[in-house]
């Protein structure tokens, strides 16, 4: 077996053909305590088991309650701290008092994971009104009422922080029946990269993880129909569709030491899918 140094710590291992990577003391969360919105199921949970797996202490937060205390309890199975929220991150109220729950639980807080959202698909033609303020509600309000909150907290706690919002590789490449879902997905890419200039003064890194098709367990995410999922799979490189862990490995080490000089940068997890097609830029 050979391992390979590089400079952020990271070590990669080579045995029967394929890659592991080994935690170093700067890929490490240890002392450092997480919210993660959308933490009950499918991305959310295997992001939050993730960050605990590597030392964070965790607050799940989802609008599903006693979902996201399911996934707390595991985590605390592993020793770690953990809490549960039930929260609508569209909701100024619900995602203040989820602030303040995790600084009543943990005392600070030092990485945030927007993962909360919601997809689905209509025409322009067909669309109604609703469909569309939900969406962006969820997806992009969401994203500014959960970073602004926590933003606060962490400059009131002057010593940086993490930020890590979840867009998805629609929001850089169109397809028909997602313009609300890819709208809001785009508006995170850009959110991000403002959010990045303005909080970087303060030492809070603020950078996006961008899906492309991803299997969570018993759920596809986004959800469109088999004809479009075999023909995205034919365009990815490697071959296949992405695992929640792929995702997950990529938000732990933004939210890490490992990354402390990444800020505004957009991440695509997807195989090579958007190597080859256009992409936001900024």
């Amino acid at each position: 077996m050979s391992v390979i140094p590089v400079q952020t710590g990271i070590q990669f291992r080579h045995r029967r053909g394929e890659y592991q990577i080994g935690i170093s003391d700067n890929m490490t969360l240890e002392g450092k305590t997480a919210i993660v919105t959308g933490g009950a199921h499918g991305l959310g949970r295997a992001i939050a088991l993730r960050l605990a797996g590597d030392g964070a202490d965790v607050m799940v937060a989802d609008l599903l309650g006693s979902d996201a205390g399911v996934v707390a309890t595991e985590i605390r199975g592993t020793g770690r701290k953990a809490a549960s929220f039930e929260v609508d991150v569209s909701d100024p109220g619900a995602v203040g008092a989820m602030v303040m729950s995790a600084v009543e639980a943990f005392g600070r807080i030092d990485i945030l994971v927007n993962d909360a959202g919601v997809s689905g698909e209509s025409g322009i033609l067909e669309m109604e009104e609703s469909f569309w303020d939900r969406v962006m509600a969820v997806n992009l309000k969401g994203n500014f009422l959960c970073s602004q909150a926590v933003a606060r907290q962490m400059v009131s706690q002057d010593e940086g922080g993490r930020i890590v919002n979840i867009t998805s590789t629609a929001g850089a490449n169109a397809r028909p029946g997602a313009s609300a879902y890819a709208s809001s997905k785009a508006g995170i890419i850009q959110f991000t990269k403002v959010l990045a200039l303005e909080l970087g003064q303060h030492g809070i890194t603020v950078n996006a993880v961008g899906p492309g098709m991803t299997l969570t367990g018993s759920e596809v995410k986004p959800t469109p129909s088999d004809e479009y999922q075999k023909a995205f799979v034919g365009q990815v490189p490697m071959g296949r569709p992405g695992a929640s862990s792929d995702i997950a490995s990529a938000v732990a080490f933004l939210a890490s030491s490992a990354a402390e000089y990444i800020n505004g940068q957009v991440i695509f997890v997807d195989g090579g899918y958007s190597a080859g097609k256009l992409s936001v830029s900024g």
